[in-house]
């Protein structure tokens, strides 16, 4: 009996549970896709060559530039972009040099034919060598955040650059050169002699012209590592250090065509190194990889809103305008209630447009501009709807009280360009239909003069006279003194 109790409860709760409608699962916002990046950051770099007979210290770099990102998954996106890179080095010249040949191979031998060697020293010679590099980065970005509100999260990217030199060259900062000549027959060095061994003093100047030794295009490897604080749903500030490697040789110039340090292209019998132009192209330094490492700082910016900023945008309106936009309709339609009101007639007139759902940018726009222009139109509605300028009995020249009227009426369509009104003029029974239609027409000529001179347009004013047709009747008790008047009447723009 018991397995025949138990059997029951599991069918039972088996075909409960088949019947129950699944959960419906919250759905997931969509991540913002779009990103632009402003970014500056400096460390240390060196040029990446080594130096026979001397030596190579890192330099100070900086890079400044500007990205675009788009992720195409919630956590990885392409990124590429433009910056610019300062990469640095300092040689000195330390070890002797001695050759007893010329580079052309024959031996070396002074003006009088009598053979020695040439010896070189350096006296804490050094120079300073950068580049200016143009970069197009082309990776992969990552980034990380526990949940859609954590504040901080992990940054990190690697590709490779494009680099393109726009500027090199160096600057001797300190120290000479000493040549001397050592004769060996007769165990004899000279040296400090005037058009044969001079010592070459340090003379501050600086190269700007060898781009022409240098590749047009490189290829590196950069990776940056860091932390993303999320500032807002579409602003992220990242801070990381990064690092860039040169894949190719950067120096241009082939090692066989390279120029033996100390003998220059315009070389006599008596002096050597005459012409130096610095350690890039000797052949006393081997490949040049640049690299560069430091820490960089920047701020991610996307320009299209997400789609709960959007939401958030139309609960605002709701608020703001409820009878344009009902707060059930905010997710689905958007209704905008265009009401016309003929103040001269009992007629009145609803018109119901219905706008299909948003989904672009474009018709968010849209939909807000004809929302501020239906304001626009209220406000002046309830401006004008005791907007009343008086007239005493067969004149033209109007009464104003209050005073204000027509400044506020000036006012408001300066603010809003798009809006135009009706100045209707009235008169009473008294007199001739003819004579009180142009009464009328002269009334409201007068008070669409009195608003040309406060800066409106005539183009923006349409005058109607009505004779004594429209008795002013707001009052249950009928008075000739309220015919003689102009009304102000906004003109309604009818929406498509």
């Amino acid at each position: 009996m018991r397995r025949y109790v138990i059997i029951a409860v599991l069918a039972c709760s088996a075909l409960t549970c088949a019947a129950a409608p699944p959960k419906k699962k919250k759905p997931k916002e969509k991540p913002v896709k779009h990103y632009i990046d402003i970014h500056a950051g400096g460390g240390v770099s060196s040029l990446g060559y080594t130096l026979e007979g001397g030596n190579t210290m890192i330099g100070a770099s900086f890079s400044v530039g500007a990205g675009y990102t788009w992720f195409f998954l919630p956590y990885m996106g392409l990124q590429t972009g433009v910056q610019f890179t300062r990469v640095a080095s300092t040689a000195t010249l330390t070890r002797p040099l001695q050759w007893d040949k010329w580079p052309d191979g024959s031996t070396l031998t002074d003006y009088m034919g009598e053979r020695y060697v040439h010896r070189t020293t350096f006296d804490g010679w050094k120079e300073q060598q950068q580049t200016y590099l143009v970069q197009i980065p082309v990776g992969l970005r990552f980034r990380y955040f526990a949940d859609r509100d954590s504040k901080a999260g992990l940054h990190a990217a690697f590709g490779v650059n494009l680099s393109l030199p726009v500027l090199s060259n160096y600057a001797h900062t300190a120290g000479a050169v000493i040549h001397k000549g050592w004769y060996e027959q007769w165990q004899l060095e000279l040296y400090d002699l005037p058009g044969r061994f001079e010592t070459e003093p340090f003379v501050a100047k600086h190269e700007e012209s060898i781009e022409s030794k240098l590749n047009t295009i490189n290829a590196e490897v950069y990776a940056e590592l860091g932390t993303a604080i999320r500032l807002s749903q579409r602003t992220e500030l990242f801070i990381a250090a990064y690092a860039q490697y040169m894949l190719n040789d950067f120096s241009a110039v082939k090692r066989d065509a390279r120029t033996p340090l100390g003998f220059s292209n315009t070389h006599n019998n008596y002096a050597f190194m005459s012409a130096y132009r610095g350690l890039i192209g000797t052949d006393k330094i081997g490949a040049m990889h640049p690299w560069v490492a430091g820490l960089k700082i920047g701020v991610s910016i996307s320009p299209i809103k997400t789609e709960k900023e959007k939401k958030r945008e139309l609960k605002k309106l709701a608020k703001q305008f409820p009878d344009l936009l009902p707060p059930n309709e905010i997710h689905d339609t958007i209704y905008i209630y265009d009401t016309i009101y003929l103040h001269d007639t009992t007629y009145m007139q609803e018109k119901v447009y219905l706008h299909d759902t948003i989904q672009t940018r474009q018709v968010i726009r849209d939909t807000i501009t004809i929302i501020e222009e239906k304001k626009a139109e209220q406000q002046l509605d309830s401006l004008l709807s005791e907007a009343v300028i008086w007239f005493n009995f067969d004149e033209y020249k109007p009464i104003l009280e209050p005073a204000y009227i027509l400044d506020s009426v000036a006012a408001m369509m300066k603010q809003y360009p798009h809006l135009k009104i009706h100045v209707n003029g009235h008169a009473c029974r008294l007199g001739t239909d003819a004579y009180n239609q142009r009464l009328a027409l002269k009334r409201a000529q007068a008070v669409a003069e009195l608003l040309r001179q406060k800066g409106i347009s005539g183009d923006r004013m349409f005058i109607w006279s009505y004779s004594s047709s429209h008795p002013y009747r707001y009052n249950k008790e009928h008075q000739l003194s309220k015919d003689r008047r102009v009304e102000i009447i906004p003109e309604i723009n009818h929406a498509e």
